[in-house]
C-alpha cells in the first residue's frame, strides 16, 4: 500500500540576512540580460523539499519570480 508523501510546510518570514519585504535589489554581481533590473523583495520562505534551507523571493518588473540567496542579491540604492 502507498504510503502519502509527508512534505513539511512552507515557513515564510518578511525580513532576514539584511532583506526586508518592499526592499528594492538586483543580482549581485550584475543583471543577467534576461531579467528586467527593478527587483523586489516579496518574502522570505524555506524550500518545500528543505525546510531548513531559506529562500528570498525576488519579483522582477512586476512578474519574474525567482528565488535567491542572500549572497546572490544586493540592495538596490540607485535613485528611480
Amino acid at each position: 500500500m502507498l504510503q502519502p508523501l509527508q512534505i513539511p510546510p512552507v515557513e515564510t518570514a518578511a525580513s532576514r540576512e539584511g532583506f526586508s519585504s518592499g526592499d528594492r535589489v538586483r543580482r549581485a554581481g550584475g543583471q543577467p540580460v534576461t531579467l528586467p533590473p527593478d527587483g523586489i523583495v516579496q518574502e522570505w520562505a524555506t524550500l518545500e523539499y528543505d525546510p531548513t534551507a531559506w529562500r528570498c523571493i525576488v519579483t522582477w518588473g512586476g512578474r519574474y519570480i525567482g528565488r535567491f540567496e542572500a549572497h546572490e542579491i544586493e540592495h538596490d540604492n540607485l535613485p528611480q
